[in-house]
């Protein structure tokens, strides 16, 4: 595969200062492509499996043999590992299939999320479609987009490095959720979608979910906060003045989280990363936006950027890429903007440490315009600039 540049730095201190709201505006940062696109995986030649495709962002770790895993999972989650990012390589085996778990009823999960302290035990959080299961509960789609979508986060782990995960049981299975089903009222998809990777502040943990509930729950990045991101029970929601959100009414908790930032994250935030030089958290995302210069909404993906995890700057564009079929392209479709930095002094990847990290993204090549299996994952390095505050 093409050659990552890795550049180490002296590690600067990650997590200062506590989170609050009211902090000052985070110092202005750009990330902007610093060389061509070059792929990571080519899926029409390097594929084990037809469904060992890029299908979610792109999260990586280093195992305790001092190997790197990369997932950037298909509900047949699978990965990519090597000795360094130069040799990543698929791995022929799935780490956790959807399928296995049928005679629970857990539909299709995405693991979405990965955190581990030693190399050798990894948490992780997975998006859990129960679409299926919805209707065949009786939930009629009726040609509306979204319609008998129910989505969960839930918990999974592993204690080989990353080589096979589990869904933790049935009793502590659930991370987030607005129910177990899809009411006949409803007409859009409903629970909790999407996260980013986990990251760490001052001894706490920290994800963004996407939550999306018609007449329950607004539409937005919620941030979430644990103590221990190994215990799936003791993540809590931002309700506005604290971390007070309990999102499990299977458990008879019911409660709004309030998303963060709506104007500034304005969809999934797909990745989060704090760079140590600029002390600031930095959030990806897709969008389409007009900024000075352009002759109108220009889809790609972009990036906002926080002192707090809680106050974040107006949008500024890392690439433009096409992001809808047949309104951006006919050829690809590109999604799951992740930025990592392979020089990250963090097993998790979650710090940029040196001046060339990289942004990962899926892309779809179409037939016609319409959605195929042939899907690769790409990347192109950064450059960060700073701008005087």
């Amino acid at each position: 595969m093409a050659s990552w540049k890795i550049t180490r730095l002296a590690v600067a201190s990650c997590f200062s200062g506590a989170l609050s709201v009211g902090w000052v505006e985070a110092k202005q940062v750009q990330l902007v492509p610093d060389g061509p696109e070059k792929t990571v995986f080519k899926w029409d030649e390097r594929r084990c499996e037809p469904s060992f495709l890029p299908d979610a962002p792109a999260r990586a770790f280093r195992r305790a043999d001092g190997r790197i895993t990369l997932l950037a999972t298909h509900s047949d989650n699978w990965s990519l590992t090597g000795d360094s990012f130069e040799t990543l390589s698929p791995s022929c085996t799935s780490v956790m299939r959807s399928s296995d778990y049928a005679a629970r009823g857990m539909g299709s999960m995405w693991i979405e999320a990965t955190y581990t302290r030693d190399g050798r035990a990894i948490t992780g959080l997975a998006s859990q479609d129960l679409t299926a299961q919805m209707t065949r509960a009786g939930c009629e789609v009726h040609g509306v987009p979204g319609r008998c979508w129910l989505n969960n986060i839930v918990a999974v782990r592993s204690n080989d490095m990353g080589q096979t995960f589990e869904v933790l049981p049935q009793e502590t299975e659930v991370v987030a959720s607005l129910g177990d089903v899809y009411r006949s009222e409803l007409t859009e998809r409903y629970g909790y979608f999407t996260t980013s990777n986990i990251v760490q502040k001052d001894g706490a943990f920290y994800v963004f979910m996407f939550a999306q509930g018609e007449g329950t729950q607004p539409s937005g990045n919620c941030l979430f906060r644990t103590a221990d991101p190994f215990d799936p029970m003791s993540w809590k929601g931002w309700g506005g003045s604290g971390f007070n959100v309990v999102p499990r009414p299977q458990r008879g908790a019911v409660a709004a989280c309030q998303p963060v930032a709506p104007h500034a994250l304005p969809h999934e935030v797909r990745s989060l990363n704090y760079i140590t030089s600029a002390g600031v958290w930095v959030a990806a995302f897709a969008d389409r936006r007009k900024l000075p210069g352009d002759d109108g909404p220009v889809p790609g993906f972009y990036l906002s950027t926080s002192k707090d995890l809680l106050n974040w700057t107006a949008p500024s564009r890392i690439k433009a890429s096409p992001t809808r079929p047949r309104i951006d392209s006919h050829d690809i479709l590109t999604s799951y903007p992740s930025i990592i930095d392979p020089g990250s002094q963090s097993p998790n990847f979650d710090t940029i440490d040196s001046p060339n990290p990289v942004l990962l993204y899926t892309v779809q090549h179409l037939r016609n315009g319409q959605g195929t299996m042939n899907r690769d994952l790409n990347y192109v390095p950064l450059r960060i600039n700073l701008k005087a505050d």
